[in-house]
């Protein structure tokens, strides 16, 4: 399957506290307050998410999965952090399936946050020790979880991207934005996308919450638009969330476009570009880049860079990266790939608005993962089966290769992402 790969492993819920420290920096105590700032559970939503203190890498080959952890200049700090084989707390359980993803941005606490989309849950990990501290469950069995933004100690939005049919309790049935404790994965309440979602003829499309960003203060979350069997798809969106209030307080159409998924924001231009991938294996006009601009009220969309500016094949629809040389500017990084799984993936820079693109680097089909930025370096999974690696560009000017690394080579697990933390 191309959405969901996890082999569905049971979880067991470990409430296990979360330490003491400030947001960002180090974990909450049993209670679930925050120390040092004297924040607490009833404090206001955050603005922002934390500095990063690392990076983190998930490498799977979709049955088992390990964690890597890198410092915050890219090297390698420890190869087997927790993996499918790890215990919560010294307990036997698989605690990680094949299926699990990282948040699009740092979150507050400073732990790893796993979002295990095959079991249902959030894993809080400790990259200090690599042990699992905490794990709750995501409420609603076979909602697939995308991604979570951590707003106080106490409130989460989980974004569920899959409606389960059989669910006799609404609240549980998905498709939705989940507002969670996130320290005993209670559902407090949700925030229903039906609205949002696009009208076709002969189909229900749903609106499949799928990434989701913490920019000033609000919740940007995008929407793939696909009916229930992956057959029929709507035209992608993104949705501007209120925490405060937690309505959708505004929609943006990203005309022209379908699946769209993987986001990345410029602060310095308050600019969104949301990668879109277009109905898989079909044409590739609804395919592209959708560029937003979030400086205004609503948010509009200024710009579509389509797939044609790049080798004319599909974009990945799971990441776009903005990652500007250092003297400045508008640049940043996708892929395309082959829906046929033939035809090398290609790794492109490109200026999202003079809508120019340039190609890097190929590899293996569905070989390159979700990458991570640092200033001046670029690190993109590599997940090609003779080789697995981490690539390293020199993005200080003109994107050149440089060397590579081995995540993990205590499992051999290929890396598939790596996001700050």
């Amino acid at each position: 399957m191309r959405r969901t790969l996890g082999v569905g492993l049971m979880v067991a819920a470990v409430a296990i506290g979360c330490g003491s420290g400030t947001p960002g920096r180090g974990r909450a105590d049993a209670g679930g307050e925050w120390g040092q700032d004297g924040a607490t559970a009833d404090a206001a939503p955050a603005m922002r998410p934390p500095a990063m203190s690392g990076l983190a890498v998930v490498n799977s080959d979709f049955s088992t999965t390990s964690l890597s952890i890198l410092d915050a200049m890219g090297g390698l700090v420890r190869a087997d952090c927790v993996d499918s084989a790890t215990g919560a707390n010294g307990s036997v359980t698989s605690t990680i399936s094949g299926d699990a993803v990282l948040p699009s941005q740092p979150q507050l606490g400073g732990d790893v946050i796993i979002v295990d989309r095959g079991n249902v849950a959030l894993t809080f990990v400790d990259a200090a020790s690599c042990t699992i501290v905490h794990q709750v469950p995501v409420p609603g069995p076979r909602t697939n979880p995308h991604d979570v933004v951590m707003l106080t100690p106490h409130k989460a939005y989980v974004t569920r991207y899959d409606l389960n049919r059989a669910a006799t309790d609404p609240t549980l049935a998905g498709n939705d934005i989940a507002v969670v404790d996130p320290t005993t994965g209670t559902l407090t309440t949700r925030i229903d996308l039906d609205a949002y979602a696009s009208s076709v003829a002969g189909a229900m499309v749903l609106a499949r919450p799928d990434r989701a960003l913490l920019v000033e203060g609000q919740v940007i979350v995008s929407l793939s638009e696909i009916d229930q069997g992956f057959t029929t798809y709507g035209e992608g969106k993104v949705v501007v969330v209120d925490p405060a209030t937690d309505t959708v307080t505004a929609a943006v159409a990203l005309t022209g476009l379908a699946d769209c998924e993987g986001m990345t924001y410029v602060d310095a231009q308050k600019t969104l570009l949301v990668a879109c991938g277009g109905p898989y294996a079909g044409t590739t006009s609804e395919s592209g880049i959708a560029v937003v601009d979030l400086g205004v009220s609503p948010p509009v969309l200024t710009r579509v860079i389509p797939s044609s500016a790049f080798d004319g094949r599909p974009l990945s629809f799971a990441w776009a990266l903005a990652l500007p040389p250092t003297g400045g500017g508008t640049r940043a990084f996708a892929v395309t790939t082959d829906p046929k799984d033939v035809q090398p993936d290609a790794l492109f820079a490109f200026d999202y608005v003079a809508a120019t693109a340039s190609k890097l680097a190929t590899s293996g089909p569905y070989t390159l993962g979700m990458p991570a930025g640092l200033p001046g370096l670029l690190l993109m999974p590599n997940s090609t089966a003779r080789t697995p690696r981490i690539d390293l560009y020199d993005v200080t000017g003109t994107p050149t290769a440089t060397t590579a690394f081995t995540s993990d080579p205590v499992t051999g697990l290929p890396p598939q992402e790596i996001a700050p933390y």
